[in-house]
């Protein structure tokens, strides 16, 4: 399954969750809907992973070595 698959699922059992929580005040909900809450953390950091070796790939550009993402962020900005 791939990241954005994981991050879809755990969207929509965040939703049901929640409106359970909610809706009908089910107090078992609440801690599934945070545990899904933290699956599309986790997914979305992954996710963008994915998306900027993507277009990375697109544009030709190779991957910073030995430089994070922040770093490099940074060392941009400082231009």
């Amino acid at each position: 399954m791939s990241h954005h698959d994981k991050l879809m699922a755990a969207f929509e059992v965040y939703q049901s969750e929640n409106e359970k929580f909610h809706g009908k005040g089910v107090k078992a909900s609440a801690a599934r809907a945070r545990k899904a809450l933290q699956e599309i953390a986790g997914s979305c950091k992954e996710r963008r992973k994915e998306i900027t070796a993507e277009k990375e790939a697109l544009e030709g550009k190779p991957k910073a070595e030995g430089m994070s993402q922040d770093a490099a962020r940074h060392a941009h900005i400082r231009k």
